[in-house]
């Protein structure tokens, strides 16, 4: 079939000089075209014309004479862009420009070399203009032609095509990009700088200084310079001035291509600005992970975590190990030690004299002595070390591990002083060395768990709280034990092997022992780990038990709380924990203690040189022969301040410090005072860390008690009527360091003062007449609200029992039946007798008119009328537990059975046999016993009350005559 004109038909073939089909050499923008080409020579021109525009020159020069005479020449300048010379700038942290020719000058060279010797029509380059940002350069050239354009821009153009041609012929690819060097003409006025965020990218922004430009005409502007994607114009509805279209190429080359050749050239009356885009570039891969969140989010938390695992858990095992070896230490060293022991010294001014240390008495010298020995023994239970505060527990344990080569210390009472157990966390390993800690990692892995939760429908298990952690630092310790003891082991082995080579040489060694030695064992010290509460407290038990238990360290828990020792023992229930009790000084030691620091080694001496004393108190005591302190100011101060180590050693500084004993001794009362009344009587719901479970009145019971006495029964005072049978109010007190309880038989047997010095503050606090007075009112307004609802509830009880009908006798029953009980009580002497009998040592308390068994007995032989009967079943209904529960008491049947009346106890001699009430008109008989009882206990409450009351009028006269 001929092809007819205007026809298209599928290219056959290319060669490498792009010939076309009648043999002639068809200039390269063609070929850039689709892959078709048109039937004859006039259809090639045409689309030449559609694709391609012409180059943009400048007549910078004209011939005067030429112009004349008409048709002169003028030299005119052109230019032409060559792609692909320099790597492209993609990022900000692109380094491949940099690799390249930095100086300008080198890099003209560089293009200069690309060019040919010779260019067309005499053309002569004028200017070469790397643009290293965009990878490639503008070579300016100048050349004379006629004036006339058509033939100058012809010229212009052919130069160009003969560089693109001489760069087709080179050989050789670059190692930043495969494609060859191009050059493409210069349309418009190049827009040359070097703004740093202005980055190239596949996408210009072409914006219009005048009428718009279609999509038509924007694709053959821009075509040439590399394959489109798509072109996007400015939305009709949009008001931005100018307006603009955007030009989307799959190439980065072509987009900097046309943004240097492009811009400023000029599409029938519109003028073109181009610019680069910046584009948010989205690798496949992210895109891909953030699409399937279910799947990344599990992932990343999991790869997080491993690298946690796998990058800080050496580190922080290297730690640990160092605060536990001291190996990396610079501190350890001695010649860094000395001088630093030097400077601080120097800077606090202290002597450096030998020091006067507070020897220990003979009794923490042999609870050292005893601790010694068991940390030379392998590691089988706890060790507790018990006392109260300042008795010199610390000192003990110092004194028993400082031999230990490998000593592990954490303070209990300084991760209970933290508010939350994220600082409770961190303080913990501040104190093992486990470090780095991120606390932060909590919160994330928490806020990651939600997410999955909320994402999937089931918890990735990936959070993390405060006592996770904690286990992972106690945990890491446990390693890093393990290891000690594995290099100890290894060490061990080795040296004795060493021995048993020696020994088979004639030395009589056995053999090695695979022990390891005592000072090689470590020791945990936990510090005051029962004395507040903290909620790690069964973690650490439970993990040093497993520590115990593997024989890998000792562990020491000092304590001033004796009842933490039933929770140490559940830590570790098959072995029975050792027991170290320390006590407060004798008073003798205590003297002894103070002379040995206070007394002058010889007459005219001082205490201590340079000693500042007041002169005062200096003159009299050496008036008194005996120097600075007396003998009698230091018995007094043993006897007050008790053998508490650190109120006496407190008394020695301030009287070294030059204030006189007197002066000592009543500031460390007048601070005990404070004390209490902060603690104790303070309106704070929350002293410290200590809660208030105990009211002001229960307080001001307990500090009168021990006013008076140095201890007081803690059972007697646990029942009685202000704490009611509970505890929580005295393990309050106990926790606040106010009373001391002394156990027997691992249970609480007396109470005494928190501190020695606390019975002085008691005395002088109960001597204080405004507040002693105001206390005093407030317990007794308590013992009479607590009386008075006794006696609200015996009078519900006689109203349930409905003994007293609604008549005109009832009140009168009542009134004489009150009477005759009291009467009764007078004329036996009976109360009087029993109280001595079964409550001792207590005096002051009023007592109750009979006792119950007692009045039972009196209740069932009192007779008159139908009460009396005489048989057994009758008998036995008399007594009031027979009439309340149908049976006779134990008592009154085996009187019975020895044909006698009374109870045992009357047999015994226990209690006396009281006279015969008679018996209450209107009672039924088998009530009579419970009405009695329960009309005696509200005529004594009455009469407790009466009694507070009084004294309660007292006081009050007592407090308006202040």
């Amino acid at each position: 079939m001929p092809i007819l004109h205007g026809q298209f038909r599928p290219r056959t073939s290319w060669t490498r000089n792009c010939r076309s089909l009648s043999g002639a050499h068809t200039p390269r923008s063609l070929w850039r075209l689709p892959a078709y080409t048109v039937a004859g020579t006039e259809k090639v021109a045409a689309i030449s014309r559609v694709h391609r525009r012409s180059i943009h020159i400048d007549c910078i020069e004209r011939n005067a004479a030429d112009d004349q005479g008409g048709g002169g020449m003028a030299r005119y300048k052109a230019g032409l862009f060559l792609d692909n010379v320099f790597p492209l700038k993609i990022s900000a942290f692109d380094i491949r420009p940099y690799l390249m020719l930095r100086n300008q000058e080198a890099m003209q060279k560089k293009v200069a070399c690309l060019l040919p010797e010779e260019l067309p029509h005499g053309a002569v380059v004028s200017n070469i203009e790397p643009h290293r940002r965009d990878g490639g350069s503008i070579v300016y050239f100048t050349f004379m032609a006629a004036q006339e354009h058509g033939t100058a821009t012809a010229m212009a153009q052919k130069v160009v095509e003969k560089v693109d041609a001489h760069l087709a012929t080179r050989k050789g690819r670059k190692w930043y990009d495969v494609g060859r060097i191009r050059a493409l003409e210069v349309r418009g006025v190049p827009f040359t700088e070097d703004i740093v965020r202005q980055l190239p990218s596949k996408r210009v922004k072409v914006e219009f200084q005048g009428p718009d430009v279609g999509v038509e005409e924007m694709y053959k502007e821009f075509r040439e310079f590399g394959r489109i994607e798509d072109i996007t114009q400015q939305p009709s509805s949009s008001k931005d001035t100018p307006h603009w279209a955007e030009v989307h190429f799959t190439k980065l080359r072509g987009a900097t291509s046309a943004r240097n050749c492009v811009h400023g050239d000029v599409v029938g009356t519109t003028k073109l600005r181009v610019l680069y885009v910046k584009e948010d570039r989205e690798h496949v891969v992210l895109q891909w992970l953030k699409e399937h969140s279910k799947f990344t989010i599990p992932l990343a938390a999991a790869a997080l975590i491993a690298a946690i695992y796998a990058v800080f858990d050496p580190i922080r095992e290297f730690f640990v190990e160092n605060k536990i070896t001291h190996r990396f230490d610079l501190s350890q060293l001695p010649l860094v030690g000395n001088v630093r022991r030097a400077a601080i010294l120097n800077l606090l001014r202290r002597d450096t004299g030998p020091k006067e240390e507070v020897e220990a008495w003979s009794g923490l010298a042999d609870q050292s002595a005893r601790l010694s020995s068991i940390l030379d023994e392998p590691p089988e239970s706890f060790v507790i070390v018990t006392g109260p505060h300042g008795a010199g527990k610390t000192r003990v344990v110092e004194q028993a591990t400082a031999h230990k080569k490998y000593r592990v210390v954490i303070d209990a009472g300084k991760l209970g002083a933290e508010h939350s157990e994220l600082e409770q966390m961190t303080t913990l390993a501040r104190q093992l060395g486990w470090w780095p800690v991120f606390n932060s990692i909590i919160g994330i892995t928490n806020a990651i768990d939600l997410m999955v939760t909320a994402t999937t429908g089931s918890n990735a298990g990936i959070s993390a709280t405060p006592a996770s952690q904690v286990r992972k630092i106690l945990d890491t310790l446990a390693l890093v034990l393990s290891n000690i003891r594995r290099d100890r082991l290894r060490h061990a082995d080795a040296q004795n092997a060493r021995k048993e080579s020696h020994g088979a040489a004639g030395h009589g060694y056995a053999g090695p022992m695979h022990t390891v030695s005592p000072a090689d064992i470590p020791v945990i010290v936990l510090e005051n780990l029962m004395d507040k509460e903290l909620k790690f407290t069964p973690e650490i038990l439970d993990w040093a038990a497993s520590v115990i238990e593997a024989g890998l360290a000792h562990c020491i828990v000092t304590t001033s709380n004796i009842s933490g020792y039933h929770d140490i023992q559940r830590a570790q229930p098959h072995s029975t924990a050792s027991l170290l009790s320390l006590d407060d000084a004798s008073p003798m030691e205590a003297v002894t203690l103070l002379q040995q620091q206070l007394v002058p080694v010889g007459p005219g001496h001082a205490i201590t040189a340079g000693a500042r004393i007041n002169k005062g108190a200096a003159a009299e005591e050496d008036h008194r022969g005996v120097g600075a302190v007396s003998e009698d100011s230091i018995a007094t101060a043993a006897k007050t301040l008790g053998g508490r180590l650190e109120d006496l050693q407190l008394f020695v500084q301030k009287v070294k410090a030059g204030e006189s004993a007197a002066a000592a001794l009543e500031d460390i009362i007048q601070r005990s005072i404070t004390e209490v009344r902060k603690h104790a009587f303070a309106d704070d719901a929350e002293v410290g860390q200590n809660e208030h479970t105990w009211t002001p009145e229960q307080f001001w019971y307990l500090l009168t008690e021990l006013a008076m006495h140095e201890d007081v029964e803690y059972d007697r005072m646990r029942n009685s009527a202000l704490f009611a049978g509970k505890d929580d109010a005295l393990l309050g007190l106990a926790e606040a360091q106010l009373i001391t309880m002394v156990y027997n038989n691992d249970r609480p047997s007396r109470i005494r003062a928190g501190r020695p010095v606390y019975y002085a503050a008691f005395t002088r606090i109960v001597k204080d007449p405004g507040f002693s007075s105001s206390m005093t009112v407030k317990m007794n307004n308590k013992f009479i609200s607590l009386e008075t609802a006794k006696i609200h509830k015996a009078e519900e009880e006689l109203a349930l029992l409905n003994v007293f009908r609604a008549s005109v006798d009832s009140h009168a029953a009542l009134t004489s039946a009150m009477a005759m009980i009291a009467a009764s009580r007078e004329s036996s002497g009976y109360a009087k007798r029993s109280s001595s009998s079964w409550r001792q040592n207590n005096k002051a308390k009023d007592d109750f008119s009979l006792h119950p068994e007692a009045f039972i007995a009196q209740a069932a032989d009192a007779g008159g009328g139908s009460a009396r009967v005489d048989d057994a079943q009758t008998a036995s209904s008399r007594s009031w537990l027979g009439w309340l529960f149908g049976r006779s008491s134990r008592n009154q049947q085996s009187a019975m059975a020895q044909g006698g009346s009374g109870s045992a106890a009357d047999a015994e001699g226990i209690y006396p046999s009281p006279q015969r009430p008679s018996a209450i008109a209107g009672i039924p008989y088998e009530l009579q016993g419970r009405v009695q009882f329960l009309l005696q206990s509200i005529h004594a409450s009455q009469l407790k009350i009466d009694r507070w009351d009084r004294e309660c009028r007292a006081r009050a006269e007592c407090l308006a005559s202040l």
